[in-house]
């Protein structure tokens, strides 16, 4: 699975416009927006900015902002709660993980543009099979992610569903691949607390859902 990429994370939140504005802040690209409306699913993609749309009082489903191989989406919730990572895969590679999921019996929810798997930890993994979900092949790129698990359970399960090497010392779990790599940690809440994406600018902020974003050359 040497082609797999770490490339998305969504999260449901209150704070949407917040969300897209930091985004936008630091150079990403808003591609879609799909809310509903007076009782109607629509999209206010841009052109449209939030002013044409404010008065509406959408309740966004989604928000999609896309940077090189970076892809993040949103939707609007009653709080911050993390829901998923991404990985775009070939047909191999999405086979393989789904035999791997069948060994560890995690449900799995199989649709023609993507696949979602659910780990036992309250978050899912996203399998993408669509090359259009990022922008290029240039920077920026995920290069590691830290997550906090709050439930009892083996934490290199993950590394074996996707194909991973893993060092796993009990409380810490670090699961990597020649291009990323994924720290699970025991905490309070499962959640993605940092990201680290490789660019060649300098980056260090917060987002609005609070994950510390910082860059790697």
């Amino acid at each position: 699975m040497k082609k797999m990429k770490c490339f998305h994370y969504h999260w449901w939140t209150d704070k949407v416009e917040e969300m897209e504005a930091w985004y936008r802040g630091i150079g990403f690209e808003t591609r879609q927006r799909i809310g509903r409306a007076n009782g109607e699913i629509r999209e206010f993609n841009p052109p449209l900015e939030w002013e044409d749309f404010r008065e509406e009082n959408v309740q966004f489903r989604i928000i999609e902002m896309v940077q090189g191989q970076v892809n993040i989406t949103f939707g609007q919730g009653k709080r911050d709660r993390f829901d998923h990572i991404g990985f775009l895969v070939d047909d191999r590679e999405h086979n393989e993980v789904l035999k791997n999921a069948s060994l560890l019996g995690w449900r799995v929810d199989e649709g023609e543009r993507r696949t979602f798997i659910s780990t036992p930890w309250r978050f899912r993994v996203e399998l993408q099979r669509r090359k259009e979900a990022v922008r290029s092949e240039a920077f920026p790129s995920l290069a590691r992610l830290e997550l906090n698990i709050d439930r009892p359970g083996r934490l290199s399960a993950l590394a074996e569903l996707l194909g991973a090497e893993a060092e796993d010392k009990g409380e810490t779990c670090l699961i990597r691949t020649a291009d990323w790599e994924l720290q699970l940690s025991r905490g309070q809440e499962s959640s993605l607390e940092s990201v680290e994406v490789r660019q060649r600018e300098p980056l260090a902020g917060t987002d609005p859902v609070g994950v510390l974003m910082t860059s790697t050359i």
